[in-house]
């Protein structure tokens, strides 16, 4: 599937109904060359623009995970550092593993999901104006090694309600979903349903 094909998907009304398509988990992938990240944020962008026009009207929030990661780890008190993320990027070269441990258990936290569903709700508050939301979430590339696609949406689930997620993953599946085409990432729980994979 095409940028433009995904363009008229979401702005199919059959589609746009949250409670329709996986009922139980309204998420859904789109798969992308891993390449192409500079083009696909600007289409991303493109998207969302068009989308909030008023043919359309729908609401499209585009989150990165891996910024929202830096965000919750720079709220997080950690000692006498001012947050973990001050104290992970002082200490990242002489203790790797244990700030790469610390960093990964973070982003699979419930905290850390609380605060991803907290910030999606407080958005979904301020837009009710739209007719429907469709949450947008890119930067599993960036958040590699610490935030696989795959363990991620196995804790999220229960999080996802009043709106569709699109999952924009740079990579391929076999089976298996494989980040950048290369690396076996584990098979996704409740196997979402592929909206692309390119060639």
């Amino acid at each position: 599937m095409t940028i433009p094909e995904l363009y008229d998907k979401l702005a199919d009304k059959d589609f746009q109904e949250y409670t329709t398509g996986q009922l139980f988990f309204p998420a859904y992938m789109y798969m992308y060359d891993a390449k192409r990240e500079r083009e696909i944020e600007h289409e991303i962008a493109d998207i969302q623009s068009r989308l909030r026009r008023p043919n359309n009207y729908l609401d499209v929030m585009v989150l990165d995970i891996f910024e929202e990661l830096l965000v919750f780890l720079d709220g997080q008190g950690f000692g006498n550092a001012p947050s973990k993320l001050h104290f992970y990027l002082e200490h990242e070269g002489r203790k790797p593993e244990a700030v790469s441990t610390g960093v990964r258990e973070a982003a699979y936290s419930e905290e850390f999901m609380q605060q991803l569903e907290g910030t999606i709700q407080q958005h979904l508050m301020e837009a009710k104006q739209y007719e429907v939301a469709y949450v947008f979430m890119q930067g599993f590339g960036r958040a590699f090694p610490y935030v696989r696609v795959s363990r991620f949406m196995a804790n999220f689930e229960k999080h996802i309600h009043g709106f569709k997620l699109i999952v924009f993953y740079p990579g391929t599946t076999n089976g298996n979903y494989q980040l950048f085409g290369e690396l076996q990432d584990e098979h996704l729980y409740r196997a979402i349903k592929l909206i692309n994979e390119e060639p």
